[in-house]
């Protein structure tokens, strides 16, 4: 399989809502298959497809590196149906805000209504980590940066120091 590029803050298709996945395909199986493959090259754990400018409602995740309770997990079109009224807040990361970590405070557990990567419908409560993980993906299939769980201030700054890193991509060696 393939190596996708991660899609860096700002971007557009970070802040749309993403598209309905209507059939699985073989196209979509292997474009989940190469979701994998870029999020465990980037050592993450959980990726949603427009962070690799797929603006489809399909997120992988597997927590397995933070608790060993946990398996690699296809969630397409994914809703959460029902959210605890407990919250935990847990220092978050994202893939296209490299080296960014800010705390998010997100309800503890979540019931989530979504299709597996054969089309079967299927219901999963998510605790722990993997709640804030699946939370966090969700999220990115709304057009919801975690940035939009912190202060305007410290957004501000953190969408500031994204256009630098992204100007500084450009630049030749």
């Amino acid at each position: 399989m393939s190596v996708l590029d991660i899609v860096f803050a700002p971007s557009e298709v970070l802040s749309k809502k993403a598209l309905v996945v209507g059939n699985i395909d073989k196209a979509i199986k292997d474009l989940v298959n190469n979701m994998f493959d870029t999020m465990y090259e980037n050592n993450g754990v959980g990726l949603a497809a427009p962070q690799i400018n797929q603006s489809l409602q399909i997120l992988v995740m597997d927590c397995s590196s933070k608790d060993n309770n946990y398996n690699s997990t296809v969630l397409i079109n994914p809703k959460i149906i029902i959210k605890s009224e407990g919250f935990q807040v847990h220092e978050e990361g994202c893939l296209s805000f490299p080296n960014q970590y800010f705390e998010v405070k997100r309800p503890e557990f979540v019931k989530v209504n979504y299709l597996d990567i054969v089309g079967k419908r299927k219901e999963k409560i998510f605790n722990g980590f993997e709640a804030v993980c699946v939370q966090h993906e969700i999220d990115h299939l709304a057009g919801t940066l975690f940035t939009s769980h912190i202060s305007r201030l410290k957004r501000h700054m953190i969408l500031k120091k994204m256009q630098k890193f992204k100007k500084n991509l450009n630049k030749p060696i």
